[in-house]
């Protein structure tokens, strides 16, 4: 009877314990991604340029999300669309103009050297148009 009480006891603490044992492990986890400072859009010059792809493509969604790689200098180096088009080409045309038109501070590590990052944005037709 002692022993049920002492095993119900320590699954009651087990419960209560693991969830903040695991917290702690995910919010702190020292790996070298957590002290990375992100990549910082410095400037998108392309609103013109990517409405007129956009329109000559006959893309016809509300907005677009992409991811940018960004090198160590800061350049865009690689690009994917959050929701890729049936035709190839399409995803190939719109990223040629994000990766053309994006200029950014590249992401730094702890000690400040630049490194390589990523950004991720979304635009919106309905804003671009309104902009111009």
């Amino acid at each position: 009877m002692k022993t049920a009480h002492l095993l119900s006891a320590f699954a009651a603490l087990a419960m209560i314990c693991a969830p903040a044992a695991a917290r702690q492990q995910t919010q702190g986890d020292g790996t070298a991604r957590s002290k990375v400072k992100p990549a910082r859009l410095i400037e998108f010059t392309g609103d013109r340029e990517f409405l007129k792809e956009s329109s000559r493509l006959r893309v016809w969604r509300g907005e677009v999300g992409y991811t940018l790689a960004i090198d160590a200098a800061g350049a865009p180096v690689d690009c994917e669309l959050a929701e890729k088009f049936r035709m190839n080409y399409v995803n190939e045309k719109l990223c040629d103009v994000l990766m053309k038109h994006h200029s950014f501070e590249p992401a730094k590590d702890a000690s400040g050297t630049p490194v390589e990052g990523s950004y991720e944005g979304r635009l919106n037709f309905a804003e671009i148009r309104q902009k111009g």
